[in-house]
């Protein structure tokens, strides 16, 4: 199975290394990059046409812009004569490569031509100006000029970790609407296996209004291609405040889950997902009944496949535990042993060993490791005689 996740907060950085995956956070140093325009003709159709009127909408607009019909049509226009002028060997001035660079030489020049022949409105000046720093020598150059990493084709886990932009209007969605289309090309043309695409608290960068009708087409379309889209949030007005996205999550999720629920703001999430009295009840028993006595860590979680749901119980080993936790003390520990180890498997073998052998509890042995930023010597302190 193909997974990649999309996360703000760094919450993945061990499991992606427990499993070998491959971790790509975004810097001004290492951008993350990609060449949407660079398609052969056989993968040119009006799926990807779709996509690359979204980006260069989203380019000039911004992810809360709106663009009027005859701005679209116009995008959409230019997008057929710029990739008529590449595979046609016939046309004189042929487009040689297809990047952002030539794409937007193209645009500048036919933009103009069709709006003197059908005497219609349109900005380019604007146009030229706002796509202009994404253009060569522009501050945002290689976002769209640089292909990405064509291994990235056939990695089983990847993780991008874009917190480093979570405030940055401009890149945040066009950097996550990058990295769908990537998942958009595994999930057709990667046959033989599943793949699911995870959008954490980033998913809220591809909801606004620009962006929406993209993610309802993925939500419809990614089971068709043996796969599935998971979106996930905190905030239930997230989903609330945006219609399109609100049907297109609801109405096409088969399977929802719920974590412990704060039942005076539970009224909304119940409305929102036809949850009635009897499933209402089971919820509020998440985390709340005497079950603990006995049983090693565990957590209560709701989840529901059509209209009936139940409530369960995971509980793992600590190794999970320490693979999955999102607490930074833990991860913070586990990282100094990993520094050492030379791999997280072997780290947690290792964390594990000198944690039974201190003697410590989990916090206490975390808190020991972190003081002295050094595995091991933490332990030594409280092996017992006969260790």
């Amino acid at each position: 199975m193909d997974v990649v996740i999309v996360d703000v907060g760094h919450s993945y950085s061990g499991l992606c290394s427990t499993y070998g995956g491959k971790y790509i956070t975004y810097s001004e140093e290492k951008p993350i990059t990609m060449n949407p325009f660079a398609i052969s003709e056989e993968e040119y159709n009006i799926e990807k046409k779709d996509f690359l009127i979204t980006l260069i909408c989203l380019l000039w607009k911004g992810s809360e812009g709106t663009v009027t019909t005859v701005e679209r049509d116009v995008i959409s226009n230019v997008i057929s004569a710029y990739y008529a002028h590449h595979f046609d060997k016939a046309i004189e001035d042929r487009i040689d490569k297809l990047d952002f660079n030539s794409f937007y030489e193209f645009a500048v020049r036919k933009i103009p031509d069709i709006r003197n022949e059908e005497s219609i409105a349109f900005d380019v000046e604007e146009f030229r100006f706002v796509l202009k720093k994404f253009y060569r020598g522009g501050e945002y150059e290689a976002i769209l000029n640089e292909e990405a990493d064509q291994s990235l084709f056939n990695e089983q886990f990847i993780v991008y970790e874009i917190d480093n932009i979570q405030n940055n209007k401009t890149l945040l969605p066009i950097v996550t609407l990058i990295i769908m289309d990537l998942f958009v090309q595994k999930m057709r043309h990667r046959k033989n296996r599943r793949k699911t695409l995870i959008l954490e608290e980033a998913w809220r960068a591809i909801s606004s209004p620009m962006m929406a009708n993209f993610l309802l087409y993925l939500n419809k379309t990614v089971r068709k291609f043996w796969g599935e889209i998971i979106e996930v949030t905190q905030e239930i007005n997230d989903i609330i405040g945006n219609p399109i996205i609100k049907d297109s999550i609801i109405n096409n999720s088969d399977t929802i889950i719920l974590l412990q629920q704060n039942e005076a703001d539970f009224r909304k999430v119940a409305e929102l997902l036809s949850i009635n009295e009897a499933e209402q009840k089971k919820i509020f028993t998440i985390n709340r009944l005497e079950n603990k006595e006995g049983r090693a860590r565990f957590n209560e979680f709701y989840i529901r496949r059509g209209n009936v749901g139940e409530v369960y119980g995971v509980e793992v080993s600590i190794y999970h535990h320490l693979a999955f936790t999102t607490e930074k003390p833990e991860k913070s520990a586990v990282e100094i042993y990993a520094k050492q180890y030379g791999s997280y498997p072997a780290a947690l073998t290792a964390f594990v060993s000198d944690m039974e052998k201190s003697g410590l509890a989990l916090g206490d042995f975390v808190q020991r490791v972190n003081e002295n930023n050094a595995p091991v010597e933490a332990a030594k302190e409280y092996f017992k005689p006969d260790f």
